[in-house]
């Protein structure tokens, strides 16, 4: 009887103390809020965890974008602590964003924690979460009109013996022309002819002129995404060869869409709608926000890059 009772009340001592270590650990939960969102919307990733006040735990900064890859941290914000009996209710707010429409996923997250009393160190780990990004564009909007075949008019005879006469002009012209460079005196120096730029190194010249822009007033705002706007119809204009410059940004985002993949075509309607609204509603975005359009241009102008020759990219290999 007594080595039963001994068994039983070192049972007991050793099954009081497993619970008691047990409830000293703390305890994490994750909330991510919305799980579905429109691209480019913010996504808040709040971290609760009940502890004791001598455990201290160690969160991704605001510089560890690696830990929320392929999302991007905007803002981490601390929340005002809790006191649940003895124990404290620890909150870490983070404030994402991405600009990739589909389903994408949060990896875990280790957090390592250390209780100041015994020096011991631990850790826990937060499970992943998954986003659906969706497009804002509203997909029940009718596909473009299929342009109707040119109808052909007959010809009146008068144009053909206009057009032959022009003919006999311009070869007298040409004769003309012929004989006075031949008879002309030659120039000594060459004339050198300047390369023509692409419209991407254009517009790639004209987009880091702003990536120094101060932005302080609603003026600085509305004169960065003029030249922003502009930087980006102008080479969609050139680029594409249509009147980007007079068009509406409803009307570039119906040609694109029907021109480009729908990605590239997202891009560049999200950057002309943010504009119009600086620029017309008075809107001022935050700084950051501004810089991220700024970024997203390099990217929409990207496509217009000169490839490089295969017999260079074959040199620089061998190198």
């Amino acid at each position: 009887m007594k080595k039963s009772g001994w068994f039983w009340l070192c049972l007991a001592i050793s099954f009081t103390q497993a619970l008691s270590l047990q409830a000293q650990q703390p305890v994490a939960t994750l909330s991510v809020e919305p799980d579905t969102c429109t691209i480019g919307d913010d996504i808040f990733y709040t971290i609760s965890v009940l502890k004791k006040p001598s455990i201290r735990l160690q969160y991704p900064s605001l510089n560890d974008s690696a830990s929320f890859q392929p999302f991007e941290i905007r803002q981490m914000q601390t929340l005002p602590a809790e006191t649940q009996e003895k124990m404290t209710l620890e909150k870490i707010r983070y404030k994402l964003t991405i600009f990739d429409t589909g389903m994408h996923y949060l990896p875990p997250i280790r957090l390592v924690y250390t209780d100041q009393e015994t020096q011991q160190q631990d850790s826990l780990t937060l499970e992943s979460r998954s986003v659906y990004v969706r497009s804002v564009l509203d997909t029940a909007r009718k596909d473009i009109v299929d342009i109707k075949p040119v109808r052909s008019v007959p010809i009146p005879l008068w144009v053909y013996f206009a057009g032959g006469g022009l003919l006999v002009l311009l070869a007298v012209g040409i004769y003309l022309l012929v004989k006075y460079l031949r008879t002309r005196p030659k120039l000594v120096e060459p004339v050198s002819v300047a390369p023509t730029l692409t419209p991407f190194e254009i517009a790639n010249e004209k987009l880091k002129l702003l990536e120094n822009y101060a932005l302080q007033s609603q003026s600085d705002f509305k004169a960065y995404y003029t030249a922003l706007s502009n930087t980006v119809r102008e080479f969609l204009e050139q680029h594409y060869g249509f009147p980007a410059m007079e068009q509406l940004t409803s009307e570039i985002d119906a040609v694109m869409q029907a021109r480009r993949p729908k990605e590239e075509a997202e891009r560049i309607r999200v950057l002309l709608e943010e504009a119009d609204l600086v620029k017309f509603a008075k809107f001022q975005p935050e700084v950051w926000r501004a810089r991220e359009m700024l970024r997203l241009a390099f990217q929409i102008i990207e496509v217009g890059k000169p490839k490089e020759p295969d017999a260079v990219k074959e040199k620089n290999a061998n190198v």
